[in-house]
C-alpha cells in the first residue's frame, strides 16, 4: 500500500469556473512534486494539461513515459457513461495517461439496496469502462478503483464514512487482484463535519480493512464532510492513521533475528529487560510504532503541556511544513510557461459553451469496430 503517493487537487472558488480544472491541475504541478490525479469534464481541457506536462518534462515522449498525471473516471450509476468526460479521456489516452475507473453506486439509491448487488453493479460499470478505453487504444493503463457508498435512509444522502462503504471498496480491491490490475480504493473517509472523534473513528474504520487486504493505494486522506471539504490538519492526522494501519498490516516478525529467548534465560525470574542491548536496539526499530501526534505522556505531563489534543499537534506540524522552503521547485521559466497556459485557458475556454457536444469521432470509431468484430 502506498501513502500519499498522489494528490487530488482541491477545488478553488477563486478560479474561473470554465477553466477551474485546468488551473487546479497546473497549480498542483507548480506547488507539488507528487503525481497529480484529477477529473476533466471536456475534451477542450486536454490540450492545456498536455502542454503543461510538455513544458515540465520537455517533450511528448517524456509525457508518455513519466506518467506525471492520471485521471479519475466516474461512471454515472446506474450503468451510464458521461459524454464529456469519456471523450476527454479518449483524447488523453493518446498520451498514455493512466485512467482510474471509479464507480460510485450508492446502495439503496443509485444502486440496489444490498451490498452484494451494488458491488456487482459497480463492477459491471468498471468493466464496461475498461472495454471502452481498451477498444479505443489497446494498452491504455487502467487502475481499477471504487468509491461505492451507502444511503443515509433518514435523508437519502450519500454516506462514505460507513462500514458498508469500505466493505464494498475492499471487494473491488479483491476484484482488481482477480483481474491482475492495479487499484485505488476510496477509504480514510468520514461524514463528520469537523475535526474530532467522529472523523478519527470513521477514518480508522474505513482505512484498516483496505490496508489489511493490501490495496495499492487508499484515496481519502484529508477529506471531511463526505469529501465536500478538506483541511491540512486532517491530512496530517490521516497520515498517522495510515501509518498505524500499515503497522498492523506488517504484523509480527517471527524471523530468527527477533528470537530474544536467550535474554529471557539471562534475565531470569523477577528481572527486567530495560538494560538489555536488544531493548535499546528495538526501541529505535520499526517494530514499535512511535506516533507523531498521539499523546503518550503521563496525565500530569499532559496537563503541564496545556492538555494538547491530536489536532493541536497536527496544526503545529502544518505550520512547520508551510514555513519550510518548497522542495524541488520548478525552474522560473517553466513556471512562467505554466502561468501563460493557465491564462490562455481562462480566455479560450470561456468561449466554449458548456453545452457544446464533444466531437463524436471516438464513439464513431468504436461503433465501427464493434460492427466489424461482431
Amino acid at each position: 500500500m502506498q501513502l500519499a503517493s498522489a494528490i487530488w487537487p482541491a477545488s478553488v472558488d477563486e478560479f474561473p469556473r470554465h477553466s477551474a480544472n485546468v488551473r487546479e491541475d497546473i497549480s498542483s504541478f507548480i506547488y507539488s512534486t507528487r503525481h497529480v490525479q484529477d477529473e476533466l469534464g471536456h475534451p477542450a481541457e486536454v490540450d492545456y494539461i498536455v502542454e503543461a506536462m510538455v513544458a515540465i518534462l520537455g517533450d511528448e515522449d517524456a509525457v508518455r513515459q513519466r506518467h506525471l498525471y492520471s485521471v479519475i473516471y466516474c461512471t454515472l450509476a446506474p450503468l451510464v457513461h458521461e459524454g464529456g468526460m469519456s471523450h476527454a479521456y479518449l483524447e488523453l489516452s493518446q498520451f498514455d495517461a493512466p485512467i482510474c475507473v471509479f464507480p460510485m453506486p450508492c446502495a439503496g439509491s443509485t444502486g440496489p439496496a444490498s451490498l452484494f448487488s451494488n458491488i456487482a453493479l459497480g463492477n459491471a460499470e468498471a468493466l464496461s469502462a475498461l472495454v471502452l478505453f481498451q477498444m479505443a487504444r489497446p494498452g491504455t493503463p487502467i487502475i481499477f478503483g471504487d468509491a461505492s457508498g451507502s444511503t443515509n435512509f433518514a435523508s437519502g444522502g450519500f454516506l462514505e464514512g460507513s462500514p458498508e462503504m469500505v466493505l464494498q471498496t475492499a471487494a473491488r480491491g479483491e476484484m482488481a487482484k482477480f483481474y491482475n490490475l492495479p487499484d485505488t480504493q476510496a477509504g480514510c473517509l468520514t461524514d463528520a463535519k469537523d475535526h474530532g472523534p467522529q472523523a478519527v473513528m470513521e477514518k480508522m474504520v474505513t482505512t484498516l480493512p483496505l490496508v489489511m487486504m493490501g490495496v495499492d493505494l487508499v484515496q481519502g486522506p484529508g477529506a471531511l464532510e463526505t469529501s465536500n471539504m478538506m483541511t491540512l490538519e486532517q491530512i496530517v492526522v490521516d497520515d498517522e492513521i495510515a501509518c498505524m494501519c500499515r503497522r498492523l498490516k506488517d504484523g509480527v516478525d517471527m524471523s530468527e533475528a527477533k528470537n530474544y529467548c536467550d535474554d529471557i534465560c539471562d534475565v531470569k525470574p523477577g528481572g527486567h529487560f530495560l538494560t538489555r542491548p536488544s531493548t535499546a536496539k528495538a526501541c529505535r526499530s520499526s517494530e514499535f510504532f512511535m506516533p507523531q501526534l498521539a499523546d503518550r505522556n503521563t496525565f500530569d505531563q499532559w496537563v503541564a503541556l496545556g492538555r494538547p489534543d491530536l489536532y493541536d499537534k497536527a496544526r503545529g506540524k502544518v505550520e512547520k511544513i508551510l514555513a519550510s522552503p518548497q522542495k524541488n521547485p520548478l525552474p522560473d521559466d517553466v513556471i512562467g510557461k505554466l502561468e501563460d497556459i493557465m491564462r490562455r485557458a481562462d480566455e479560450e475556454l470561456k468561449k466554449n459553451s458548456k453545452s457544446q457536444a464533444p466531437n463524436n469521432k471516438w464513439f464513431d470509431k468504436l461503433t465501427t469496430l464493434s460492427k466489424v468484430e461482431g
